[in-house]
């Protein structure tokens, strides 16, 4: 009866740190892919002139605006 316990014990763990070593592998993918996301809108926003807008939608209905003002001065960047 000891060995079927321990057996069931090591089972539990091992089926356990295999979910934990799953759901590690889908966060530090996820944080990846927005971080592509992030650098990509950055650069689109960043090449957007003056009085420009950019809206990105993603596919689970959220979306993000963004409206670039327009200045007097031109070439200038605050910040």
């Amino acid at each position: 009866m000891d060995v079927l316990s321990w057996g069931g014990f090591a089972a539990s763990a091992v089926v356990s740190l295999t979910a934990l070593l799953a759901l590690w592998i889908r966060v530090r993918w996820r944080v990846h892919q927005e971080k592509v996301r992030g650098d990509s809108l950055i650069a689109i926003a960043e090449a957007l002139p003056g009085g420009g807008r950019l809206r990105d939608q993603r596919a689970d209905g959220s979306c993000i605006t963004l409206s670039v003002p327009a200045t007097a001065q031109h070439g200038g960047r605050r910040g």
